[in-house]
């Protein structure tokens, strides 16, 4: 799926802009503030229909606005569709392909898959479990509908019984039958999503290690381990076991909501091993797996988004991953860089779209040239 035209309005710092993709790689430069990652942004929503940033839709709109909307061509062997994304102040999102809005929003993933690299992604890999499980929930639910459908589930299900072990904390009257009810359904979608995870792990780990050696010249091999409490105890026993506890803090404590991945260079951690070079090539080699395991399981080809990732790269480094970005069995890049020389120089001789982002004295971003 190629996205060949591009109309925001409102959406944050642009206002009204309409920008057109012929090439498959596009290189957009400008100052700090001109609006780079929020274009990316805005891609981001045509593929996932939420923002990289904010969880609030109404966040994104600009502001003294009422309204964002986003309007994006895509073609896909030979078809074009459009898709438009539309949100209002205190009214719910309307998402349409050609015109009609799907039965439910979560039929849309993987229609326009995607994988973004955010300049803040190497301190969340190392410091925040949250980024590392959903790193891994963001490439599976959009390769299969039905882990997306079953992590659906279970966090409306985590998030019913939190609420419940909230209120029993409270000194409410405690009634042992619901949280019974609850676990009964936790279980099995709990299960599903730990034997998904399992399963497609060694596939995720071949791409990183093959990933991380073309980056790196083959000096070092990255490897990641996922760590679940399901592997020691079945979930229902886990879940009784923890349950004064849980009562206690008024949330649950243990469960699937608490997997982990430990990211590994040569079987050392990398938090305690890498140099920052070395962390940010295994995060752009993770990125790069992540869009390999789409590509394969979905038979498609994902779009590819980089902002700012040329810091804390040797001249080496970024020499690779341009020849990887670039090679003819990627689908569609965007990259973003602050320093228009640089991108000329190190794009000369490739085909891609330049484009320089500028503000008029208004504020309003001026056409891209």
């Amino acid at each position: 799926m190629f996205i060949r035209s591009l109309k925001l309005r409102n959406f944050k710092s642009h206002r009204e802009v309409k920008l057109d993709f012929p090439e498959r790689i596009c290189v957009i430069t400008g100052n700090n503030g001109s609006g780079k990652t929020n274009l990316l942004d805005a891609i981001h929503h045509a593929g996932l229909l939420r923002s990289a940033f904010q969880r609030q839709d109404a966040l994104n709109i600009s502001f003294n606005e009422s309204f964002y909307r986003l309007d994006a061509d895509l073609e896909e062997e030979g078809k074009s569709f459009r898709l438009t994304v539309l949100c209002e102040s205190g009214k719910k999102k309307l998402v349409e392909w050609n015109g009609k809005s799907p039965e439910r929003l979560a039929l849309h993933l993987g229609k326009f898959p995607l994988v973004l690299i955010l300049p803040d992604d190497p301190f969340q890999m190392n410091e925040d479990a949250d980024w590392r499980r959903a790193a891994t929930d963001n490439v599976l639910s959009q390769s299969f509908p039905e882990y997306a459908a079953h992590l659906g589930r279970f966090k409306k299900l985590l998030s019913q019984r939190n609420a419940l072990l909230r209120y029993f904390s409270e000194g409410r009257k405690y009634d042992s039958l619901l949280l019974d009810a609850l676990d009964e359904e936790i279980a099995p979608e709990s299960r599903q999503l730990f034997e998904l995870r399992k399963r497609h792990l060694p596939a995720l780990n071949e791409h990183l290690r093959e990933e991380y050696s073309h980056l790196s010249s083959g000096n070092e091999e990255a490897s990641m381990l996922y760590i679940s409490q399901l592997a020691d105890i079945p979930v229902e026993d886990l879940l009784k076991s923890r349950r004064h506890r849980d009562l206690e803090a008024g949330r649950t404590t243990a469960g699937l909501q608490r997997d982990d991945f430990e990211y590994l260079l040569n079987n050392i951690g990398l938090k305690k091993y890498a140099s920052q070079g070395q962390q940010k090539t295994f995060l752009l080699a993770l990125k790069l797996a992540q869009y390999r395991f789409m590509k394969a399981s979905l038979g498609k080809l994902p779009c590819l988004l980089l902002d700012d990732v040329f810091d804390k790269l040797d001249e080496n480094r970024i020499s690779r991953l341009i020849q990887r970005i670039c090679a003819p069995d990627m689908g569609q890049v965007f990259l973003t860089d602050a320093r228009e020389e640089r991108c000329r120089t190190l794009f000369r001789g490739i085909s891609c779209q330049m484009l320089s982002m500028d503000f008029s004295p208004d504020g309003i971003p001026s056409p891209l040239q």
